[in-house]
């Protein structure tokens, strides 16, 4: 079998709801570029790459990694790995590089479960459990009262824990974070995503704030550059630090494991290196006794490629799943996902589970 085609296809999505973040920041847009791996035996694989900017996906992976891969056979991924992330003159070891060679990666392994004719997750290892417990992540910045209503109806929908992203100062987060753990009760958790929102003192505030609340993660507090102070924060705190979606490669992780900086990490399936790359954070995780819990808000794409690492590691414990009906997330599954007992089945399909469906993609296609 030979590669005969890669390409990126790219969309934007317009939001009904901006989507409000730390810093007075937003989303008014959501986009996103697929990687397509075409094959001479009619195999198509299906990737994602996740970057600020997905046209510069688009030009590394047609420009740089196609004329690479073109004429290769699909299942030697890991040597493909090699070749698109360390054989160049210039190492991409963090950035767009990389997210580009994720969603090249995420295609190849499509292509293998397909050829195989078996799910990702089997070609892993196989499956920890059949099923995987999901987090609603939402509850963007909104009034206090709208926030604490949209957590308390994730909870009546059957999650067991709700992701919130606050960041705007010590009283305004605190007003909105006692009026969602008012909503959900007690028993489900609460995780506080800053989005890199606060310096050194100020993260520290707002974490003796959140100990108050029984927050189940502190979520990338500071910039991730500053590892050390993550791990002074992590030293002083008693709430978990939660860190890593905008950390690259096993080396990257590695600094943050060796510096105890962080309770959970959250490696990026789309950014941090692909499946292949995420597969071994999983791993130092596991000799690290830390919990990984993949970041992953994005397409049904990139979902299915998380669900599959997820399922395949024993040092994973929750997905991050969107519950905001999102266009392009359930609706690219060839069976949707769906919560029942607190629970999100795994995908039986071959590969990853998912298609490109033009009926569903078309109209947010740009060139």
């Amino acid at each position: 079998m030979e590669i005969t085609d890669v390409r990126v296809e790219r969309i934007e999505v317009p939001l009904d709801r901006p989507l409000g973040v730390s810093r007075d920041r937003s989303m008014s847009a959501r986009g996103a570029a697929f990687v397509v791996v075409e094959t001479d035996e009619g195999i198509t694989g299906i990737g994602e790459g996740v970057g600020p900017e997905s046209y510069i996906v688009e030009r590394i992976v047609e420009e740089k990694y196609a004329p690479l891969l073109i004429g290769e056979d699909p299942l030697d991924i890991e040597r493909h790995w090699q070749s698109m992330v360390t054989d160049t003159v210039y190492k991409d070891r963090k950035g767009q590089g990389l997210s580009a060679a994720s969603g090249v990666d995420i295609a190849l392994w499509d292509v293998a479960g397909k050829h195989h004719g078996v799910p990702v997750y089997r070609l892993l290892g196989g499956p920890m459990e059949e099923s995987l417990k999901p987090y609603a992540s939402d509850l963007f910045w909104q009034d206090p009262a709208t926030m604490a209503e949209r957590a308390g109806s994730y909870v009546d929908r059957g999650f067991a824990g709700v992701k919130t992203h606050l960041g705007r100062g010590l009283d305004a987060d605190e007003e909105r974070v006692a009026a969602m753990r008012d909503a959900i009760g007690p028993e489900t958790a609460l995780m506080v995503d800053m989005n890199c929102g606060y310096d050194r003192p100020e993260a520290r505030r707002v974490g003796r704030m959140l100990e108050e609340y029984d927050v189940y993660w502190y979520e990338e507090p500071m910039t991730p550059y500053d590892v050390d102070g993550l791990a002074a924060l992590r030293e002083e705190l008693s709430v978990p630090i939660a860190s890593g979606e905008n950390e690259y490669t096993k080396w990257g992780f590695q600094d943050l494991f060796e510096a105890d900086a962080v309770d959970y990490a959250m490696p990026d399936v789309m950014r941090c290196g692909g499946i292949t790359e995420a597969k071994k954070i999983c791993a130092l995780a596991e000799t690290y006794n830390t919990v990984c819990t993949p970041h992953c808000f994005t397409t049904g794409v990139g979902l299915a490629a998380t669900m599959h690492v997820i399922a395949a590691s024993p040092a994973c414990e929750w997905l991050e799943f969107d519950p905001t009906d999102f266009p392009v997330y359930e609706a690219l599954f060839e069976t949707p996902p769906a919560l029942e007992d607190g629970r999100i089945a795994l995908p039986e399909e071959p590969g990853l589970g998912v298609s490109l469906d033009e009926a569903v993609i078309g109209e947010y296609r740009v060139d």
